[in-house]
C-alpha cells in the first residue's frame, strides 16, 4: 500500500465532506473494496485501485477548485417567477413557452426553493398519462398510493391541494399525453383550488390551440401567458460578470456568439473554460480559452 495514496483518500474525503461509499462508487468500486483497502486488507489489484483513488481526488479537487456558475436573478428568471406567482396567489392557470436552454427549469427550481412546502413540480416525462400524474402528485403530497383506486386517489389528491396553498408546475408538459393535459386542469385547478404553471416547449401553446386536442377548457382558464425569446445578451452580462467580474465586452461577445440565446450553453462554455483555466493554470478568462472551451460545443439551428 502507498501511504501517501491512502492520506489523499482520507484527506480528500473529508475535506470535501464525502463518504467512502459515495467515492467508492465514483471510483467504480464498491464500498467494501475500499474499506479492505483502508484496512491494510485488500487482496486485490492495488496498483490499479490506487490509480483510480489518485484519478478521483483530481476529479473532485477540479470539481470544487471551478467555480459553479450561480443561479442569478436575470430579467427572465424574474418574468418567470413572477408569472408562477401570480398563478400562485391567485389560484390561476399560468403557461410559460420558451426554447430548450432558456433557463426555465432553473428558474422553477428557484421558485421551489423560495416556497418550498407550497411548491409541487412534476418533471413531466414522455407519455405520461393521468395514471402517473396523479400518482406523482400523491406521492409528493405524502398519500399513500399502495393499492389505492385511481378515482380515490384524485379525490384525496384534490381535497389535500384544496386544504393548503399550493401550486403545482408541469415542467417539460408538451411531454403528456393529451388527455392527461387536460386532466390536470381539472385535478389542480378546477377540484384542487389552486394555482397550475405549464411549463414546456413553444409547441406546447400550439397543442393546447389545437382544436383536434380539444383543450377550449383549458385555453379559457389561462389568465397568465408568458412566451420567452432566449438569453438576452444584458441577461448574459449578468450571468458573466457573477462569475468573472472583471469580464470585459469581448469575453462576452465571444461566449454569446456561440451559444446564442441559449441559456444552458452559455453557461456550459463558461463551466468548460473553468476547467481549461485549472487545467492550464490561468488566472484570468482570456479570448483564447474561451475559443478553446467552445470547440466541443454543438452549435443550434437557430431560425
Amino acid at each position: 500500500m502507498n501511504l501517501k495514496v491512502k492520506e489523499l483518500l482520507e484527506n480528500t474525503a473529508a475535506r470535501h465532506e464525502i463518504s467512502f461509499s459515495q467515492a467508492a462508487r465514483e471510483m467504480g468500486y464498491t464500498g467494501s473494496v475500499l474499506s479492505a483497502y483502508r484496512s491494510g486488507t485488500y487482496t486485490g489489484d492495488t496498483e490499479k485501485l490506487e490509480n483510480a483513488i489518485t484519478a478521483w481526488a483530481a476529479r473532485v479537487e477540479m470539481s470544487h477548485a471551478r467555480k459553479k456558475v450561480p443561479v442569478v436573478e436575470t430579467g427572465d428568471l424574474k418574468r418567470i417567477v413572477n408569472a408562477i406567482g401570480l398563478a400562485h396567489t391567485e389560484k390561476d392557470i399560468a403557461l410559460i413557452v420558451a426554447d430548450a436552454g432558456a433557463g426555465k427549469s432553473t428558474s422553477i427550481k428557484y421558485y421551489q426553493e423560495k416556497n418550498p412546502r407550497t411548491t409541487l413540480v412534476v418533471n413531466v416525462v414522455s407519455g405520461m398519462n393521468r395514471k402517473m400524474l396523479v400518482t406523482d402528485i400523491a406521492k409528493q403530497l405524502g398519500i399513500d398510493t399502495v393499492r389505492v383506486q385511481l378515482s380515490v386517489l384524485i379525490q384525496q389528491v384534490a381535497e389535500t391541494l384544496a386544504a393548503h396553498n399550493m401550486v403545482v408546475i408541469l415542467d417539460e408538459a408538451d411531454y403528456l399525453k393529451p388527455d392527461a393535459l387536460e386532466f390536470t386542469r381539472r385535478l389542480v385547478y378546477d377540484l384542487g383550488k389552486s394555482g397550475l404553471v405549464l411549463v414546456g416547449l413553444p409547441r406546447l401553446k400550439g397543442f393546447i390551440q389545437n382544436l383536434r386536442n380539444d383543450h377550449r377548457q383549458l385555453e379559457s382558464r389561462i389568465g397568465v401567458f408568458l412566451p420567452l425569446g432566449g438569453l438576452p445578451k444584458a441577461d448574459a452580462k449578468i450571468i458573466l460578470k457573477a462569475v468573472w467580474e472583471d469580464a470585459d465586452s469581448e469575453i462576452l461577445d465571444a461566449i454569446y456568439n456561440v451559444a446564442k440565446t441559449d441559456t444552458r450553453q452559455f453557461c456550459k462554455v463558461i463551466e468548460r473554460a473553468q476547467n481549461t483555466m485549472l487545467v492550464n493554470k490561468i488566472s484570468k478568462v482570456d479570448l483564447a480559452t474561451i475559443e478553446m472551451a467552445s470547440q466541443l460545443i454543438i452549435k443550434r439551428n437557430w431560425r
